[in-house]
């Protein structure tokens, strides 16, 4: 026959299995998918955030060297026009020069011409 004492093993044996309702395990998977969801945020944001850096220091790698080109434009461009005012007076004293030989030659020629000398071989 059956007795009538039931004791807690034989309660817990013999009931139906249920899931409880127990919040302490909804407020745990909730705190961990928030976590979970935080952390992947986070690690998109640093992502992100890596990848805009890099453009970034290409682009003041390249500032750098823009600055370094135009000071090199600059010094060229000064060498440029030293060169050119070189030439220029040069040119200027090759005419004054060639000039001046000619009036010498000419002065020469009437010399020797008055003195009656022959014009000597060059």
């Amino acid at each position: 026959m059956r007795s009538t004492v039931r004791t807690p093993t034989l309660k817990l044996a013999t009931a139906r299995l249920e899931f409880s309702n127990d919040r302490r395990v909804m407020v745990a998977l909730n705190v961990v998918a928030v976590t979970a969801l935080v952390c992947l945020v986070v690690m998109i944001g640093s992502r992100l955030y890596a990848d805009s850096e890099a453009p970034a220091a290409a682009l003041a790698a390249l500032r750098r060297q823009d600055v370094a080109l135009q000071a090199e434009l600059s010094r060229a461009r000064i060498e440029l026009e030293l060169e050119r005012s070189t030439r220029t007076a040069l040119a200027r004293q090759v005419t004054e020069l060639t000039e001046e030989t000619s009036e010498l030659k000419s002065r020469l020629d009437f010399f020797n011409a008055q003195s009656g000398r022959p014009d000597r071989a060059r």
